[in-house]
């Protein structure tokens, strides 16, 4: 069963517009994980400021490559490289995630494990993409945010689990801006299937209306989604997932797809 757990560490690079990239695992040391996705994302209305508009017709196309490392059992690392494309004068590599995570505490209990996990890391524009008002379809803002994360975990025997994740993300640039993410996941990972559902929720502090999509002004949102993996052996699998934004503020309404394949890398140890 602890191979179905691998999945649960790319959920967030399938898009740069929601989650992050830490969640209640570790990898053990010398453990590192692959994951390749793409993501299709379609609206049609949008949030600018806290006004529904539908005058919007606007498809992106993302792939992404995720990385999780583990220098030991308790300390690792997780980055998010994606590409995005809009059209043919809007696309590129996109905001990459690096992030270091760090486990205090792993108790054992009755009915399972508890963890919890704190992490720390910066997102940043790696390409020179165009963004508003430049561009009337950006891929992005070409942000530089500092983000810290506190994660529990609750493992139980049965397969089940639960999750909750808060933090702080601090925006540096294009505009100064505090954020405070707030995330909640259910889930069940079993020797040949792993599934989750999650509710996103993310307030930006002081955020003015936009005038365009990726307007600089930071968003507010609502989100919730869910995933399927299935194992294929112990070094590869494959899974879909989907989510949808019902309400926010600077942010599109929108169903998202996605799919992707997980490679594993295990010590020589461990094979």
């Amino acid at each position: 069963m602890k191979y179905c757990f691998i999945f649960f560490l790319i959920l967030i690079s399938l898009t740069a517009f929601s989650q992050g990239p830490i969640d209640g695992y570790m990898k053990n040391g010398g453990e590192a994980d692959f994951a390749f996705s793409y993501g299709y994302d379609h609206y049609e209305k949008y949030f600018l400021g806290k006004v529904l508009q539908d005058t919007f017709n606007r498809t992106y196309h993302s792939a992404s490559l995720f990385i999780a490392y583990g220098f030991e059992n308790n300390l690792g690392f997780v980055a998010s490289i994606p590409y995005m494309r809009a059209d043919k004068d809007n696309k590129g590599f996109q905001d990459a995630q690096f992030f270091l995570k760090y486990r205090p505490l792993s108790k054992k209990m009755i009915k399972g494990q508890l963890n919890l996990i704190l992490a720390g890391g910066v997102t940043t524009s790696i390409s020179n993409y165009k963004i508003s008002p430049e561009s009337d379809n950006p891929i992005g803002e070409k942000p530089t945010i500092l983000e810290a994360s506190t994660v529990i975990q609750h493992n139980f025997k049965s397969g089940l689990f639960l999750m909750g994740k808060t933090g702080l993300s601090y925006k540096i640039r294009p505009i100064t801006q505090v954020s405070i993410p707030n995330l909640f996941r259910i889930g069940y990972a079993h020797s040949k299937f792993y599934t989750d559902f999650w509710i996103e929720g993310l307030f930006a502090i002081n955020a003015e209306a936009n005038d365009l999509p990726f307007g600089q002004q930071g968003s507010t949102s609502l989100k919730f989604g869910g995933t399927l993996y299935a194992p294929i052996n112990n070094f590869f699998g494959v899974f879909i997932n989907g989510s949808y934004t019902p309400w926010g503020r600077n942010v599109s309404q929108s169903p998202r797809l996605g799919a992707g394949f997980v490679l594993k890398i295990l010590p020589k140890t461990t094979k």
